[in-house]
């Protein structure tokens, strides 16, 4: 599920804030009540409007993907299937990244309210858990871990280790894995790491990373991370470009962050500076990141006016 990595924390914090009001909220459960389906037509209308959302969030502009996927909903005809469940969702995660997660978990409560979905229990367990309740995510989960086949290790795997019943969590991922399903190694090193294990858990980042089928970008994040902390600057720079690479898959804005700091960790200032102005393109609003480019104008100013004596003072032993 794309939008889940808002909700796991791979997008950062929050931006702003955006509510609902109850008069909106009503409308919303409204359009989500059982009735006859949708025309071919308007589904496909319903999926352009989904996309335009999706292209919307990954822009940051959150206000108007949660406008986007409004729209869609309001074609549904008194209707909810799997499309305006995924759509309500994807609705949750923007509404959540923007800051608004008591809205968030209204418009998942929603649709609940009309109709128990695995997808919607386990998207506002999420974001009961982002919340630190406790109590409410994990009946959520156990609710989601109800609905889904014995046969999905990795999504039981994932229920439990968000139960923080590891050693379910851990049998059953060791299993999907052994079955062949790579994403399993992902939820292992996520595993590992929460249970205090951070040098294995990397090296399944790194495993995961390699497998060829990399679904969840800040895995080139930790991994870049962890390269930094020992100093492998020329492996956190290959690690982030390979991310970056990515597009923006939930923590894009990281990142670009972490590349930057790769360069100047390695003195080159220059290339930092011209990395953070094509930062600030994107995210003209990172306070930090503005500061941090007046630093990195001085220093690559700097170096400039050192390379510029240094062969001043070349030509002038040349001409004597």
């Amino acid at each position: 599920m794309h939008h889940e990595s808002e909700i796991l924390g791979e997008g950062g914090k929050p931006m702003r804030k955006h509510r609902i009001t109850a008069v909106m909220a009503a409308m919303f459960c409204m359009i989500l009540m059982a009735g006859c389906g949708n025309s071919k037509a308007v589904q496909e209308q319903q999926m352009t409007l989904r996309s335009q959302g999706m292209e919307q969030a990954k822009e940051g502009d959150y206000e108007a993907a949660v406008a986007s996927y409004d729209e869609a909903l309001g074609l549904s005809d008194m209707y909810v299937g799997n499309l305006e469940m995924d759509i309500a969702a994807y609705k949750a995660s923007a509404l959540y990244a923007e800051g608004n997660t008591e809205d968030a978990i209204a418009a998942c409560s929603a649709v609940l309210d009309v109709k128990k979905s695995q997808e919607m229990y386990l998207t506002r367990g999420l974001l009961y858990r982002a919340a630190e309740n406790r109590e409410a995510a994990n009946a959520d989960f156990a609710s989601a871990m109800g609905m889904t086949s014995k046969k999905d290790k990795i999504m039981l795997g994932r229920l439990s280790y968000y139960m923080e019943d590891y050693t379910n969590a851990k049998s059953y991922l060791e299993t999907a894995v052994k079955e062949g399903n790579t994403e399993g190694i992902y939820w292992q090193a996520q595993l590992y790491n929460e249970m205090g294990n951070p040098e294995y858990a990397i090296t399944l980042y790194q495993n995961y990373l390699n497998s060829g089928n990399v679904k969840h970008q800040d895995a080139y994040e930790k991994v870049a991370s962890w390269q930094l902390d020992n100093q492998d600057y020329d492996g956190a720079a290959s690690t982030l470009e390979a991310g970056i690479s990515m597009g923006n898959g939930g923590c894009l804005q990281k990142l670009l962050a972490s590349e930057i700091a790769v360069y100047e960790y390695k003195g080159d200032f220059t290339t930092a500076l011209q990395k953070m102005e094509t930062y600030l393109e994107s995210y003209p609003d990172d306070g930090d990141a503005q500061r941090e480019y007046t630093f990195l104008k001085t220093r690559s100013e700097d170096g400039q006016s050192g390379e510029d004596t240094e062969e001043e003072t070349a030509e002038e032993s040349t001409e004597e």
